[in-house]
């Protein structure tokens, strides 16, 4: 739809907005709207919180592990309240861990039949880029962490990498929320939105296969040179994809998919070789995360900056 501008004043210009869109928000005279700049795009939005989305489950059933994934799963689904109702102390400390994980959202009420959980603001004032950002960094510090330790066999450092990780669930269940929410993100980001899910998932998995990677590292005898080189092409592999998603450009692209094939022609070479139990577990996980990087990459495939892309109408 196209709305007129008007002249108001020596210096102000003012814009109508569409009556359906005011009677959704609830709209009225006097009330504050966000506005966003997007390039050359204006996003307005309402902040007026008309419902709250709530769910009541009983979960007195569910396998505890199960647990803690339905209540990462309701949280970045939007949910402001939640009522779960239990049967076991077990259940409810697996609640009370998971909760940690997820900014904004804080037991209200406890005991040993149900828990209420709600989330404390309806509009979280962080910036989704930089914690995605944040994530992106984090989970390659967990990488190189894991090779440093490897190398110098401190296995207490390896078995703690699962604390790093919850930092990077933190932070992606937050931008899956905010995606889900469509709070603080742009008109790109929007169109994109069911791409840059799976892209904020993977990037949750490769934290998950970071800690696994930790965990068999320091179950390892000794240190395999096979898999140092591993870890190290992983790594390299890593910061070009890091590069390339925010800057992406044909050779950065081509840099990545090289270093993906390097990686994993090396796997299959060092396959052939006699390896423990353990050894072979920490080679597949860095299998699982190159995989999951490759996803990245291909998903920006037509955000490359020095291709030309022309539209035509028919």
């Amino acid at each position: 739809m196209k709305r007129k501008v008007v002249q108001h004043g020596p210096s102000t210009l003012i814009i109508s907005l569409p009556s359906g869109w005011i009677k959704k928000n609830n709209v009225k005279s006097g009330d504050e709207l966000d506005v966003g700049e997007q390039d050359k795009t204006l996003v307005i939005a309402s902040n007026i919180n008309t419902s709250i989305k709530s769910i009541t489950q009983n979960i007195s059933s569910l396998d505890p592990f199960l647990v803690k994934t339905f209540l990462a799963r309701i949280y970045q689904k939007g949910y402001d309240l939640a009522y779960l109702i239990h049967n076991d102390p077990i259940l409810l400390k697996k609640i009370q861990e998971k909760t940690l994980e997820l900014i904004g959202y804080e037991i209200i009420e406890q005991n040993n039949k149900y828990c209420l959980i709600q989330s404390i603001s309806s509009h979280i004032e962080l910036d989704f880029d930089n914690s995605l950002r944040k994530a992106f960094s984090t989970a390659k510090q967990m990488l190189e962490i894991a090779m440093n330790a490897y190398k110098e066999k401190n296995i207490s450092v390896l078995e703690s990498l699962s604390i790093i990780d919850l930092e990077v669930n933190r932070l992606c269940y937050f931008c899956l929320r905010q995606i889900n929410k469509a709070q603080h993100i742009g008109t790109e980001q929007m169109q994109q939105s069911h791409i840059l899910y799976s892209v904020i998932e993977s990037l949750e998995h490769i934290g998950d296969n970071m800690t696994r990677l930790g965990t068999n590292l320091s179950r390892a005898r000794k240190e395999n040179l096979d898999i140092t080189r591993l870890m190290q092409l992983l790594l390299d592999q890593f910061n070009s994809v890091y590069s390339y998603y925010y800057d992406s450009t044909t050779d950065k692209a081509n840099l990545a998919h090289k270093l993906f094939k390097e990686l994993n022609a090396e796997i299959s070479e060092i396959g052939k070789n006699k390896m423990s139990m353990h050894e072979l577990k920490s080679v597949y996980d860095i299998k699982s995360a190159s995989y999951e990087l490759y996803y990245l990459i291909i998903t920006r495939l037509d955000f490359q900056k020095d291709v030309n892309v022309a539209v035509s109408q028919v």
